[in-house]
């Protein structure tokens, strides 16, 4: 046998199993089609058990429609009336003082912290 017909034989022996291997690919498809289809046909086998809840009102933070976390200011009440009740008399840095002897170190803020929550909060209030 020559080398052409050697190479046109082995050729199609490639191309007969090449075919035989989407031929099996096709028949699975169509397979699984056909089950999905039957699935889809069937519908949710079993109901929601719970009817849905409300969600839960937002919280002012997210309400505000504003990024992050809110500053400790806002979430400790007791920190926020202590800098309000002294805000008007201090400055920002005696102000930080003041709160780092008045509370422990995971509640205490600094001038910075006071300052930016004052001009987003407090300085237009009357």
């Amino acid at each position: 046998m020559s080398r052409a017909l050697s190479q046109i034989m082995a050729t199609r022996a490639i191309l007969d199993e090449a075919r035989s291997l989407i031929d099996n690919a096709s028949a699975e498809i169509d397979r699984l089609q056909d089950t999905l289809r039957a699935e889809v046909e069937e519908g949710i086998p079993m109901p929601l058990q719970t009817p849905l809840e409300d969600l839960p009102e937002p919280c002012e933070h997210r309400r505000a429609h504003r990024p992050g976390r809110p500053s400790k200011i806002d979430t400790d009440p007791e920190l926020r009336a202590f800098i309000r009740a002294r805000i008007d008399r201090l400055g920002f840095v005696q102000l930080a003082e003041e709160v780092a002897s008045a509370f422990p170190p995971e509640r205490r803020v600094g001038k910075s912290g006071i300052h930016a929550w004052w001009h987003r909060h407090g300085k237009h209030r009357s």
